[in-house]
């Protein structure tokens, strides 16, 4: 027993990351639940509204420094808006036009878009079995988006838009954990978790402001409210505080990597309770996206600072 707790406290970071997967996993079937019967900006809008007393309390009785100066607010609201914001988004606007299990597969793809954006701004080092990664995980992607559109490719067809919005909704979160990563070294997880819970909250009420300023109590019936608390606090506001401790002890393509088994509890969830189709598109394009972001997983290699190597050339020239 000594050695188990020893275990998870030496890997703290992804014990609890793995734990907040299966809530992750079974979120995409509770809010595609909530969706019938609530419309999405606005269940977004009251779940995090739902959260947030939680969250100030934790995170005020953790006696974490919670003042920023402007600047640091202004780059959290940054983050905040690239990342939780236009991901929360899109994601649910998606998530009302596709199934649970396809949400979960598209979102699995973090990894390899993190990779991507990484390469892009020069942080990891390009590999040739991190591009073969990244190929055979779009490949899966498209296979699984296509297989939902049906036979006939449409951007009217409401399936594959929602597909797309879902996708948009993943590069987002990426963008935004890159962006985040530095805050939280320098301003620390709670500090960090607590004002972008904060910024998502009030930028979410924002968007849907026309709808919630018309809310009844009929547009929001009790039978939802499950739902509402589950997403709100268990898949919100724990889900943002483990992310963001995640992304600080694992960094964001490590933390990231762990939305490769949303779609395995998603899927079985959506098939199995929800009674939702099992395609071709979805048998073959899901292992084959799953075996992607595996490899993506395993082949990050990050680009040491260049005057770090310009240091090791010098040392190296003279020992020559």
């Amino acid at each position: 027993m000594r050695f188990l707790v020893a275990l998870v406290q030496r890997h703290r970071a992804d014990a609890l990351m793995s734990a907040i997967v299966f809530v992750w996993g079974l979120n995409f079937i509770i809010v595609k639940d909530a969706l019938s019967e609530i419309d999405p900006l606005t269940y977004n809008a009251v779940r995090f509204a739902v959260g947030v007393p939680a969250l100030t309390v934790i995170a005020l009785r953790s006696g974490a420094a919670l003042r920023v100066s402007r600047r640091d607010l202004g780059l959290i609201a940054l983050a905040t808006l690239v990342g939780p914001i236009g991901y929360q988004v899109f994601f649910v606007l998606g998530l009302d036009r596709t199934t649970s299990t396809n949400s979960a597969l598209l979102v699995a793809t973090m990894p390899a878009w993190t990779a991507v954006i990484s390469i892009v701004i020069g942080l990891v080092m390009v590999s040739r079995r991190l591009m073969i990664g990244i190929a055979i995980t779009l490949a899966g992607v498209a296979l699984v988006v296509l297989g939902r559109a049906g036979a006939s490719i449409s951007l009217s067809e409401d399936d594959l838009l929602g597909s797309g919005l879902v996708l948009l909704a993943t590069i987002i979160s990426a963008t935004g954990n890159i962006l985040k990563k530095p805050l939280l070294d320098r301003l620390g997880g709670m500090r960090i978790t607590l004002w972008s819970f904060w910024i998502t909250t009030v930028g979410l009420a924002i968007i849907a402001a026309p709808d919630l300023v018309a809310l009844s109590a009929d547009d929001l019936p009790v039978s939802s409210w499950p739902n509402v608390l589950y997403s709100g606090l268990l898949a919100g506001v724990g889900g943002f505080t483990v992310m963001n401790y995640g992304l600080r002890e694992l960094g964001p393509t490590r933390a990231a990597s762990y939305h490769n088994f949303t779609p395995i509890i998603a899927g079985l969830a959506g098939v199995f309770v929800l009674s939702e189709p099992v395609g071709a598109g979805l048998i073959i394009g899901g292992p084959l996206t799953l075996a992607g972001v595996i490899v993506v997983r395993n082949n990050i290699y990050l680009r040491r600072p260049a005057r770090d190597a310009a240091q090791r050339g010098i040392q190296g020239g003279n020992r020559g």
